[in-house]
């Protein structure tokens, strides 16, 4: 599913028009970015949790010049799933679903 495909899914379900419902997923996404930015991390019922972690410093080999290089530390995105999204992802359904 792509950014339109969401928006048209959401608008349907939603009862709002897709310009006012592409609107208020902007503004969600602009929150979220907003305090994962700031270090805080979002939880959202039934999806999961995102939160921000470090990846240290590391040491790694660079095959194309044949040497080692130092990879600085840096901030990404982490996301662990909801106990029942775990669950409904887990098994898989018929394709004729």
């Amino acid at each position: 599913m792509n950014y339109s495909e969401l928006i048209e899914q959401l608008s349907e379900q939603t009862g709002h028009s897709k310009t006012k419902t592409k609107e208020i997923l902007s503004e969600a996404i602009s929150v979220m970015s907003n305090q994962l930015s700031d270090g805080t991390g979002i939880s959202i019922p039934d999806l999961g949790t995102f939160h921000t972690k470090v990846n240290e410093e590391k040491k790694v080999y660079n095959p194309h010049y044949e040497s080692y290089m130092i990879v600085p530390p840096k901030r990404v995105v982490d996301f662990n799933p909801a106990t029942g999204l775990k669950e409904e992802v887990k098994f898989l359904r018929p394709e004729n679903e």
